[in-house]
């Protein structure tokens, strides 16, 4: 998700390269990026929280621990800290930091990598008002409240995985109508793709376009009619159920 992200700010900004620098618990990454991009590395999160106005905490949960206690030796006053962690609850991070230091939450999910990003934030208004900006950059931002972030992440930060779960399978179906593998990739993908700008630009609602598309004993109404026979829209309603409900779980690792 850094990548992602430096990667979006910098097709949003080639300038804002001067104004982030990175460091890495997995040797060489961080350097990869700044080879790639031009942005500054430093050896530990000590030495970023040195110089940042804003820390930005990419790590799994089960490092998040490591992550804000090294950063809280060296925070400055003033700076701020958000965190991308899954399941990690504000109060946690706000435990390692003096009083004052305001403390933001976010997810954001792949897209951000092309400026086309959905980010869930929550948090105190102080950090708020320094990531925002950053993340309207690469995409819109939904701020919401922290009880929340669960359903968030299962929808916006798991559903581009399991969207791409999706275009797989209507990869596959195009192959079993006789497409190339390549040929079903291009259609589905587009089709995808093109849906979702469709929707965004003209501001109708899914519901609004299915049903304008769909012609009373059509090809649309049989293809539809055999995806509610197999119960696809129950199965996608369990599978965000089951990513909301990981993410609870990941608040005890």
């Amino acid at each position: 998700m850094a990548g992602a992200l430096v990667a979006g700010w910098i097709a949003a900004d080639a300038d804002c390269a001067a104004r982030i620098i990175a460091t890495d618990r997995y040797e060489g990454v961080a350097e990869a990026l700044a080879s790639h991009y031009g942005i500054g590395v430093r050896a530990t999160p000590a030495a970023v929280a040195a110089e940042a106005d804003l820390v930005i905490l990419l790590v799994k949960p089960q490092d998040i621990a490591g992550a804000v206690a090294e950063v809280a030796t060296m925070l400055h006053g003033g700076a701020a800290v958000a965190s991308a962690a899954a399941g990690v609850e504000l109060a946690t991070i706000r435990a390692a930091f003096a009083a004052e230091t305001p403390v933001a939450r976010f997810m954001p999910n792949i897209p951000v990598a092309v400026c086309g990003g959905v980010s869930a934030v929550c948090g105190d208004q102080a950090a708020t008002h320094v990531l925002v900006p950053w993340l309207e950059a690469v995409g819109m931002v939904v701020e919401m409240e922290e009880s929340m972030f669960d359903a968030a992440t299962a929808i916006s930060g798991s559903g581009p995985g399991m969207i791409a779960y999706l275009i797989e399978a209507f990869t596959e179906a195009g192959m079993a109508v006789g497409f190339s593998a390549d040929d079903a990739g291009r259609l589905a993908t587009m089709t995808f793709a093109g849906t979702g700008r469709y929707l965004v630009e003209t501001g109708e609602s899914a519901t609004a376009l299915r049903e304008r598309v769909t012609s009373p004993g059509g090809t649309t109404a049989a293809g539809i009619a055999m995806l509610d026979q197999l119960q696809v829209s129950e199965a996608i309603r369990a599978a965000a159920i089951a990513a909301r409900d990981r993410g609870v779980e990941l608040r005890g690792i």
